[in-house]
């Protein structure tokens, strides 16, 4: 929950500071230069395709390598994803610079807002490099555990956005190149809150030579980000029908109708988009550390939390239309009974955001790309536009109604298919999850207390006696190892009795695994050493009677795996 939090606070001050920024310019200038940035939203999505490619499927790939310990593939996966994203933005922006003019041609089509889109095309395209470096790595140290800093590069960067906007609008007379010349001003001043981190001796993420690093690195890269990276694939093509077709049809009235739409949506899309991105980074480590309990557990307080927030988005803007149009400027003649129509059908679509983002980012991080990726298409593109021109033809109002459709016909399928995939693999849940068995795995999660340390070592006494294949060593030694990091976490990592340990022992072959996982202040029992710098004589006991013995902080979580295998000869 605490991960979640503070993904949620990143991705939800993106969105705000994109809300309160068109609130600005509305207000600033005019509700002419509000809709001249939404026919600009293509753009703004098309680089986001980049983003979501190399940086949302860089850390998810990152999670799984630091669920199996990788720390040295995760270096790679890192530099790798902000060095390829830079670059490739930083290309695409100067060729988008120079063909600013026709693009703003085609996107304003025959509303007189062409002049003010190409203007505001020259600084969204040119500060594209600006957001991988900014948000991408404020995405790694959210990984790491870095929730307030992670938290502070995207809040400085859009305070900074909204006072910029101020003085080069109001006070420079930049007009609407302003406002996007700001949000590159914000980026910049958000990247000197790094500057600390990098002169850090002791951090997880390094800029390391991608010398000889292997081309199946970058392909699984891609592989996992092309699920998240068909959502604005999707958005570029959508903005780009829905515009096209308002505008022949309403010409510049059409496009602030369609802008207005668009805005309200992103009231619960910040919410889904944060909920997944969250929910694809945890279970992406839960995952690689074969956790598919606290995968299922972390899936269903996803889907609770994202729809019960996107829900009460939908409540309030469908009942009160009115004044959310009037707050973006709107003069009250243009608020027609059709404009209110058009805006509450629009956000039906708000009902499935929360399970249209969460089992996309479900399936893309427990390695079903495919599922993932197809969902994406089916929902984003294939449905989508043909129902919305289909709709257009029947009745105007009818057409709002196709972003819901599309989710709705496209959710079915998923589940349709990810059940008809499960029997085939003899698994009973469409979400591909194969349980173990529970004569093989015992897990608990108990207080942080030397009592409860206790109790936990005779549950695994009782679990160790009904194995077969367990010699008395290999029982011994999963006693001791689960009491002394129990009884260690316990007195030195500051949880207190309200807090919790989880503990998963499990046979596998010939050996025993056994992890432990806390919340706690880092604390790692493998170079641990106590007050007079001596190492504690419990955990020494336990590297004599274990093979190997691996320890990552993940998610602000300590984790712990041992291996206990048999003794050769």
């Amino acid at each position: 929950m605490e991960y979640l939090g503070s993904t949620m606070a990143f991705i939800v001050s993106l969105y705000l500071a994109a809300i309160v920024d068109g609130i600005l310019v509305s207000r600033l200038l005019s509700p002419d230069a509000f809709a001249a940035i939404n026919l600009t939203m293509p753009v703004y999505y098309a680089r986001n395709i980049v983003f979501f490619l190399f940086v949302d499927g860089g850390v998810t790939l990152a999670a799984q390598f630091i669920g199996s310990r990788d720390r040295a593939a995760c270096d790679k996966v890192f530099s790798l994803s902000l060095g390829w994203g830079t670059l490739i933005l930083g290309v695409l922006g100067l060729a988008g610079w120079i063909l600013a003019a026709p693009t703003a041609c085609l996107l304003a089509g025959d509303s007189s807002l062409a002049v003010m889109v190409e203007d505001y095309l020259g600084p969204l395209w040119l500060t594209g490099p600006l957001l991988v470096l900014a948000n991408g790595t404020a995405a790694y140290l959210r990984l790491e555990g870095e929730h307030r800093l992670a938290i502070a590069i995207p809040v400085v960067a859009n305070l900074c956005n909204l006072v910029f906007d101020y003085v080069f609008i109001a006070l420079c007379g930049w007009g609407i190149a302003g406002a996007g010349w700001a949000t590159g001003a914000g980026y910049v001043c958000s990247l000197l809150l790094l500057v600390p981190y990098w002169r850090r001796a002791e951090r997880n993420w390094h800029l390391v030579s991608l010398k000889g690093v292997e081309k199946s690195m970058l392909r699984r890269m891609g592989v996992i980000g092309l699920p998240m990276a068909l959502i604005p694939f999707g958005l570029v093509v959508r903005h780009y029908a829905i515009n096209s077709i308002a505008v022949d049809t309403l010409g510049d009235m059409g496009a602030l109708t369609v802008s207005l739409c668009n805005a309200a949506l992103l009231y619960a899309w910040m919410f889904a988009d944060g909920s997944s991105t969250a929910l694809s980074n945890v279970c992406g480590a839960l995952y690689g550390e074969m956790d598919k309990a606290g995968a299922l557990q972390v899936l269903r307080r996803a889907l609770r939390l994202t729809f019960g927030l996107c829900l009460g988005a939908f409540l309030f803007l469908f009942s009160y239309p009115e004044s959310f149009i009037a707050f973006y400027g709107v003069p009250a003649d243009k608020i027609t009974p059709e404009l209110i129509l058009y805006l509450r059908i629009s956000l039906l679509y708000m009902l499935l955001l929360a399970h249209v983002f969460v089992m996309r980012a479900f399936y893309q991080s427990t390695r079903q790309e495919r599922a993932a990726t197809m969902f994406s298409l089916l929902e984003g593109v294939i449905l989508l536009v043909p129902l919305f021109y289909a709709l257009s033809l029947c009745n105007p109002a009818l057409m709002w109604l196709a972003p819901a459709l599309s989710a709705l016909i496209s959710l079915g399928w998923l589940v349709c298919y990810m059940r008809r995939r499960a029997r085939k693999q003899g698994t009973d849940s469409f979400l591909m999850l194969q349980q173990d068995d529970a004569h093989d795995v015992w897990e608990a999660s108990i207080p942080a207390t030397i009592g409860a340390a206790a109790e936990a070592v005779l549950a695994v006494e009782e679990f160790c006696q009904l194995q077969d294949g367990l010699d008395s060593r290999q029982a011994y030694a999963a006693q001791v190892t689960v009491e002394e990091l129990c009884v260690n976490i316990a007195e030195h990592s500051g949880l207190g009795e309200s807090g919790h340990i989880d503990v998963f022992v499990r046979c596998h072959g010939a050996s025993v695994v056994v992890k432990v996982r806390d919340a706690g202040k880092p604390f790692n029992p493998v170079k641990f050493l106590d007050d007079q710098g001596e190492e504690f004589s419990g955990l020494l006991m336990v590297r004599k009677l274990t093979t190997q013995i691996e320890y990552v902080r993940i998610l602000g979580f300590n984790t712990t795996i041992v291996t206990i295998g048999k003794r050769r000869g």
